[in-house]
């Protein structure tokens, strides 16, 4: 069986990493953006050739500093996700506890789990445990000649 759940105090570890690097792409997208600013006309010189130059080297940190904002809207919603998704677990794993305690309570109430779990010696034990005998204990192995006996 496979063992699912949800580590929140992993999480906490990692909680602010969306955040934190979303806000570094914001940066990143604030800075080509002042490169782009930076790229005028008076600096190139206002030949038709440079002056294209300059625009397409502009746009081109445009589309860079477009391409960061996006992935700091990726990063914020996987972040809101992981989150949300962090809660709807921790949700689920509530609401199975709330069913495994009433599942207990109504066995606990079913006079034939009761009976089965008060036999003499191998039922529940003072702790509610079961108890299970060993297959020594609950057949003889040395005859052959014996009902479920693995030998030939």
């Amino acid at each position: 069986m496979s063992d699912v759940s949800f580590d929140s105090n992993k999480h906490d570890q990692t909680r602010q990493d969306a955040t934190k690097g979303a806000e570094s792409l914001k940066t990143a997208a604030d800075g080509i953006d002042t490169f782009a600013d930076a790229q005028v006309e008076s600096v190139w010189g206002e030949e038709a050739g440079v002056d294209a130059a300059r625009r397409a080297l502009q746009e081109s940190y445009f589309t860079l500093r477009d391409g960061f904002n996006g992935e700091q809207e990726h990063v914020l919603n996987f972040g809101t996700k992981v989150d949300e998704t962090e809660e709807s677990f921790r949700r689920m794993e509530e609401q199975n506890a709330g069913y495994f305690s009433q599942t207990n309570a109504a066995m606990a109430q079913d006079p034939a789990v009761a009976a089965a779990g008060s036999g003499a010696g191998t039922g529940a034990g003072s702790s509610g445990t079961a108890y299970q005998t060993s297959p020594s204990e609950s057949q003889d192995n040395t005859d052959p000649n014996a009902a479920g006996s693995s030998e030939f």
